[in-house]
């Protein structure tokens, strides 16, 4: 059973390859959006896989978050996932993004606990018109 509480904590480095600039998301070489949202949902699913029974993962459904900073390249990013309730399926994270600078993001993420083989007859059934 999914614990409501649960709470991890990631750490990345702004590398080249992680920037605005790289990424096409902006010009400046600073941490992307699109980085860290992935890493958003990096930490969250990590923070769930210990829960999950064989055939089950989790799948993003939701971000609501603020990219309130920016880190360039060199920098070490954190970022917290913390379980703030489970609804059934529905997993909802609050969200801390910061570097030693302070904050860096924030907000909320929802994911659902799925059975993998039926979501990808789901998905499959979805494009092949079934």
């Amino acid at each position: 059973m999914i614990q409501e509480g649960t709470a991890c904590v990631a750490r990345i480095e702004v590398t080249e390859e992680l920037t605005a600039e790289n990424m096409g998301s902006g010009m400046l070489p600073v941490f992307a959006t699109p980085a860290m949202i992935l890493f958003i949902e990096t930490t969250a699913s990590d923070c769930v896989k210990k829960f999950l029974r064989e055939g089950e993962s989790t799948v993003g459904s939701l971000l609501e978050i603020k990219h309130s900073a920016p880190s360039v390249v060199g920098t070490e990013v954190f970022c917290k996932a913390e379980i703030i309730k489970v609804d059934g399926p529905k997993i909802l994270f609050e969200i801390r993004v910061w570097d030693l600078g302070g904050e860096v993001g924030h907000g909320r993420h929802e994911r659902f606990l799925i059975n993998n083989e039926k979501f990808m007859k789901k998905a499959t059934a979805r494009i092949d018109g079934r």
